[in-house]
């Protein structure tokens, strides 16, 4: 008799994890919060084209998507396109990220140009987390490429990540960030391309979750897990007011979510463990505009003054055509659930966000402006601190059949698609080890 499985949640871990368990002859039931799968690569339409609620793109490094994408019979249908980047600073915008614009970055003295490109360049070829892990991006960066460099240009963009917590990460997430956004450049760091696959990236979702059901596997959406607890023959789902018992469960909520829904009945050890483990929320609010916005694709901001901390302009890198001429842009912003804006309706948002958008383009007007869309992610971008290796969850839990497979796993990379396939992949093979 094959082997049965729960996996709570039907994001992109969870929908991998699925399938390899399905391909091993497992028979699966996935148990999803939403009335569909993908979790952060949700879609929704405009102009008649699905469009992610959260904005996605491929580096070439992403090589464990690109196979699956392959094996999916989508990997031909992957684009891969220049993008522009800029930074708002001091005021303007400002061409960034290649050696061309940083010799043209003004707000940043020439030695601290000379310093930046050497640290840039210095975190590209090392290759050891032991050597970053010990001490935070802020103490590390002011060390080595200075202050000016830290404040100038990445204290605003770790505050895009990390909110009220910048300063506490540790230096191993943004070399790794660094040193694979670096292998995806030319050799003269110039001339970046980006992986897009057309049609969206719910393709792949959708493309999973037809395998895993002609496979025999079962997806319960809209059907969020109340509670977890153990019992005499595995572990126990609660669902709506119905009650599951399955031999084996894999988890892929965050840490937090898995004490809200297993509660104090896990042992008091394993609670300590996991209650440190924090993570940013994300706000994105897509806008619909009659025109462009502006002429980059990504736009980092560079001050503490605006509400929100990056700008991506998703037709300044795809064509508007696409989406019924249209021009898309993402107003992303990092946050805790404690700051005010996780609580703002979308009306009062676009209320705040409104005044700063002339500052990016004077001519700005709301007659720009075809349609709003609000989007939230409550666990979006898990906090590393130093050590961090130290406080990494585990995946067997201490209840037998219960395992753990999440974002705050993945470190030292940061999130993504390619990791999401990583970990799930990872967490079936182990399951398989496992159990057979």
């Amino acid at each position: 008799m094959s082997q049965r499985c729960a996996i709570v949640g039907a994001g992109l871990t969870g929908l991998t994890a699925a399938y390899r368990l399905v391909q091993a002859g497992w028979q699966v039931e996935l148990f999803e919060r939403w009335p569909a799968p993908g979790g952060l690569v949700a879609t929704f339409q405009v102009g008649g084209e699905p469009l992610e609620c959260f904005y996605h793109h491929l580096f070439t490094t992403d090589t464990d998507y690109l196979q699956l994408a392959e094996e999916l019979g989508l990997a031909s249908s992957i684009q891969w396109l220049p993008s522009r980047m800029g930074i708002y600073c001091q005021g303007r915008l400002w061409d960034f990220g290649t050696p061309a614009s940083l010799l043209r970055f003004a707000p940043l003295p020439w030695p601290a140009k000379v310093r930046f490109a050497l640290t840039t360049l210095y975190l590209r070829h090392r290759d050891n987390l032991a050597e970053f892990e010990r001490v935070t991006a802020a103490a590390w960066i002011c060390r080595h490429a200075g202050v000016a460099v830290w404040e100038t240009v990445w204290k605003p963009l770790m505050e895009q990540k990390f909110a009220t917590r910048a300063n506490d990460v540790s230096m191993a997430w943004l070399w790794r960030k660094v040193f694979l956004r670096g292998r995806s450049r030319s050799p003269s760091g110039m001339g970046e391309r980006l992986g897009y696959l057309d049609g969206g990236f719910g393709r792949v979702v959708d493309e999973l979750a037809a395998r895993l059901r002609r496979g025999g596997a079962m997806l319960h959406l809209a059907s969020p897990v109340r509670r977890l607890q153990r019992c005499e023959d595995g572990i126990g789902l609660t669902v709506r007011r119905d009650h599951h018992t399955f031999p084996v469960v894999l988890f892929t909520g965050s840490p937090e979510e898995l004490l809200q829904v297993a509660g104090d009945t896990l042992p008091p050890d394993y609670r300590q463990r996991l209650s440190p483990l924090a993570g940013t929320s994300a706000l994105c609010m897509v806008l619909e505009l009659d025109r462009p916005l502006t002429d980059y694709y990504w736009l980092n901001i560079a001050d503490a003054s605006f509400p929100f901390g990056g700008v991506i302009e998703h037709t300044n890198y795809l064509s508007p055509e696409r989406y019924g001429g249209r021009h898309i842009v993402y107003l992303s912003k990092y946050l805790f659930q404690d700051a005010p804006a996780w609580r703002m309706r979308e009306a009062e948002l676009w209320q705040l966000y409104r005044p700063f958008l002339g500052r990016l383009n004077p001519d700005f007007d709301d007659s720009w402006v075809l349609a709003r869309h609000l989007f939230r992610a409550a666990y979006a971008q898990p906090v590393v601190p130093p050590f961090y290796s130290r406080q990494l969850p585990p995946f067997a839990t201490p209840w037998p059949g219960l395992y753990h497979c999440c974002m705050a796993q993945i470190y030292p990379e940061d999130r993504g698609q390619n990791y999401a396939v990583r970990a799930g992949a990872a967490a079936a093979q182990r399951l398989i080890a496992t159990y057979g």
